[in-house]
């Protein structure tokens, strides 16, 4: 990881109580969109995170929330990683063609641990999320992205709303 690595605005998002109830679930709506460049400082290669895009914070059982709770400094590249899980892919520009290029779980992961070390998250918490992050992609193995229908559709419906 370059030291130059880096997000282009700060988190600003808002707890989103219809999206919740819907969802079955605590989530935050982005209200800035953002850039996490990977690599080094405006690299050719980078995530992302869209005007209302939802998301659930750090996916952290309840159970363990008194030792790591779904929001703290590593918000931003949770809500990174989030995004990553939903697309399995990065923007990339390949001999000045920009393009949508396909990712594994395990560089999706490994984005998050780049994206907390840009936030200077401290070792001990990165090594317990690192290390569960990693935990369930062996348990579970995902090869295909993962996405909720119905929050796809909270997320165009409320940038929708923005337009109209």
């Amino acid at each position: 990881m370059s030291t130059f690595t880096k997000f282009d605005a700060r988190l600003l998002t808002s707890y989103d109580a219809d999206a919740s109830a819907l969802l079955g679930d605590d989530y935050w709506r982005v209200e800035k969109p953002f850039r996490f460049y990977l690599d080094s400082k405006f690299s050719d290669r980078w995530v992302d995170i869209p005007l209302g895009f939802l998301t659930d914070g750090a996916s952290i059982p309840r159970v363990l929330w008194n030792i790591i709770p779904p929001w703290g400094i590593y918000g931003q590249a949770a809500v990174v990683h989030d995004r990553l899980c939903e697309t399995l892919e990065i923007t990339e520009v390949i001999d000045g063609i920009q393009r949508q290029t396909k990712i594994t779980r395990k560089e999706c992961d490994a984005v998050l641990v780049e994206a907390m070390l840009v936030l200077n998250v401290p070792k001990a918490k990165l090594w317990t999320i690192q290390t569960g992050v990693d935990l369930y992609r062996i348990t579970t193995n995902p090869k295909e992205p993962v996405v909720s229908r119905v929050k796809l559709s909270l997320e165009l419906g409320y940038t929708s709303q923005l337009v109209a």
